[in-house]
C-alpha cells in the first residue's frame, strides 16, 4: 500500500472512531464519515463497500497484523522477534492492538454495531482457538470442540471487562487472565 492511500484509510478510520464515540453505529452515515474525513464517496467506496465493511476491517485489521509472519516493531509494543505460533505472545499481541485502538473498541462495544464486530471478532478467534488446540492438544473432561467455544467467549467476556474497566491492567495482565482462565493448572 502507498503512502497516499495509508494516509486515506488512516482518515477513513480517525473519522469512523471518533463518530462512534459520538453518536450510535447504527444513526452514523456513510455521509457523516466522508464529511467529518473529507474523503470523496468514491475513493471511500474503492475501500468499503458498506458501513459494515468499515466496521469489519477493524477486526480483520488486528488480526491480519498479529499473525503476519512480517511483524516490525510498533511504538507500543514488540514482536517482531517471537516465534511464529507463541500463543501467549499473539494473546498479548492483540490486546496491544485493543488498547492502542482503546477509543474505536470503546465506541464499538457501547453502540448497536457490536453484534457486527462480535461476531467477526469471534470468528478469527475460533480461527486462532482452532490452531491452538490443534497445535497444543486438549487432554480433559470437556470436548475440544466445545472447549474452543469456551476460549472464544472467555477472550469476549475479558475483552469486554478489560474496555469497561478502562484498560487498567497491563495487556501482560489481561493475557494472564485470560490464560488462567481456559488452561488448567
Amino acid at each position: 500500500m502507498d503512502k497516499r492511500e495509508e494516509k486515506t484509510l488512516n482518515k477513513i478510520h480517525y473519522s469512523f472512531t471518533k463518530l462512534i464515540n459520538e453518536k450510535d453505529y447504527e444513526n452514523i452515515t456513510i455521509q457523516d464519515i466522508l464529511d467529518d474525513s473529507k474523503v470523496s464517496r468514491s475513493t471511500f467506496y474503492a475501500h468499503y463497500k458498506t458501513k459494515d465493511e468499515l466496521l469489519l476491517s477493524v477486526t480483520n485489521h488486528i488480526f491480519t497484523h498479529v499473525f503476519s509472519k512480517t511483524l516490525e516493531e510498533e511504538k507500543t509494543h514488540d514482536f517482531s522477534k517471537d516465534a511464529f505460533y507463541d500463543y501467549r505472545h499473539l494473546i498479548e499481541h492483540i490486546f496491544y492492538h485493543v488498547r492502542d485502538e482503546k477509543e474505536l473498541f470503546k465506541g464499538i462495544l457501547k453502540s448497536n454495531g457490536t453484534q457486527i464486530f462480535l461476531d467477526e471478532f469471534r470468528k478469527q478467534l475460533f480461527r486462532f482457538a482452532d490452531s491452538y488446540f490443534n497445535n497444543y492438544p486438549y487432554r480433559g473432561n470437556v470436548p475440544t470442540d466445545l472447549k474452543k467455544h469456551i476460549a472464544v467467549e472467555t477472550f469476549i467476556v475479558i475483552l469486554k471487562y478489560w474496555i469497561n474497566n478502562n484498560f487498567k491492567e497491563t495487556p501482560e495482565e489481561i493475557s494472564e487472565y485470560f490464560i488462567r482462565a481456559i488452561i488448567p493448572e
